[in-house]
């Protein structure tokens, strides 16, 4: 079944079929998952985030050798965070964007704050990459359009990692956004739904909503080819019920040093022991020693208290599998699922 959607128009150039979008998750997403997303006709993006510029362009040349070639337009993307190329100080050399854009990536991708300043950037040194911009409100959604971005990721209350503090589930934001998009006359512009999406069946209900595609970000996290420590996959397996189990939160930001991310964002992630603590955010020397603690837990891969970041829908996840599998598997789900649906329009005569 074909799936011919604004997204995939796009992106056909470099042999993109299905629409789906690996998200670019620090610490999880390397260069080998990446590829095997764009390898298996989806989209994959690396991370540039927590790297030195030369540890970036280390996995974009791992990137390039497992593709076996040197494309004229490296067929994945890199991810962005804002606020921390707003910090990032350049010395020597390329800053970790323009070592990006130097390989000429199919994509980048922006998310958590104003990206204006970078766009000239992007569209001088790689006029062919092509720009996505992570929103959680339809405001967002329409400033990124006046920007001129070629892809907008809606991310739901339901996603894993880090988002808005307060917005909208995937299911209300992504049909909102689509309207507003086209009372703005930017209705061109495609819309990846993100949040809570596991496998053919959200990409189906994606579809059904308007979006061009989806980004799936716990799913592949639970990959073989996924960075995550095994044991955290394991995790991942078994948990159940993730509007239970998953919470979102800021306290495994604080318990890091240093912490990172603004106030007005949080992280959906499991639920374990460090959130069973009910640490009192205020009382600096308790925080210290839940510090510790917490620090200890993730230099030994301790994840009854290291955090484990995962979307509402980690229930769906059964079973750890390949890249491939997990795309193939997906599609295929979705086709049932609307062949499957179809007799619900149908009128009988």
């Amino acid at each position: 079944m074909a799936f011919n959607t604004k997204f995939t128009e796009l992106f056909k150039c470099i042999g993109i079929k299905y629409p789906i979008v690996s998200a670019p998750m620090a610490f999880v997403t390397g260069a080998e998952l990446a590829t095997k997303v764009t390898l298996g006709g989806g989209f994959g993006f690396i991370p540039a985030d927590i790297k030195t510029a030369e540890e970036l362009n280390r996995d974009l040349k791992s990137a390039i050798n497992l593709f076996n070639s040197s494309p004229e337009i490296l067929p994945i993307g890199v991810g962005f965070m804002n606020f921390i190329l707003d910090k990032e100080k350049k010395k020597d050399g390329l800053s970790t964007l323009e070592t990006a854009l130097s390989h000429k990536p199919a994509a980048v991708w922006f998310s958590f704050g104003d990206f204006q300043e970078y766009l000239p950037i992007v569209r001088e040194m790689s006029p062919k990459t092509k720009i996505f911009s992570q929103i959680q409100t339809v405001e967002m959604a329409i400033v990124s359009a006046k920007l001129g971005v070629d892809v907008i990721v809606a991310q739901g209350n339901e996603s894993g990692g880090h988002g808005l503090i307060n917005n909208a589930s995937t299911l209300t934001l992504v049909p909102e956004t689509i309207d507003a998009l086209n009372d703005s006359g930017n209705g061109h512009i495609p819309v990846l739904a993100a949040g809570g999406i596991m496998d053919g069946r959200g990409l189906a209900s994606a579809l059904m909503l308007g979006a061009s595609g989806v980004v799936m970000g716990t799913r592949f996290a639970a990959s073989k080819e996924s960075l995550f420590k095994p044991q955290a996959k394991e995790m991942l397996v078994k948990s159940c019920d993730g509007g239970v189990s998953t919470i979102r939160t800021n306290v495994f930001d604080k318990l890091r040093q240093p912490n990172v991310w603004p106030e007005h964002f949080d992280g959906r992630a499991l639920r374990n022991k460090t959130l069973e603590d009910n640490i009192d955010l205020d009382d600096e020397e308790k925080m210290a020693e839940k510090r510790k603690i917490y620090g200890e837990a993730m230099k030994n891969a301790d994840y009854s208290r290291a955090v484990i970041y995962a979307g509402a829908g980690v229930g769906l996840i059964k079973e750890i599998l390949f890249v491939k599998e997990i795309i193939k598997s997906t599609i295929e789900g979705a086709k049932v699922t609307i062949e499957k649906n179809k007799t619900l329009c149908e009128t009988k005569t």
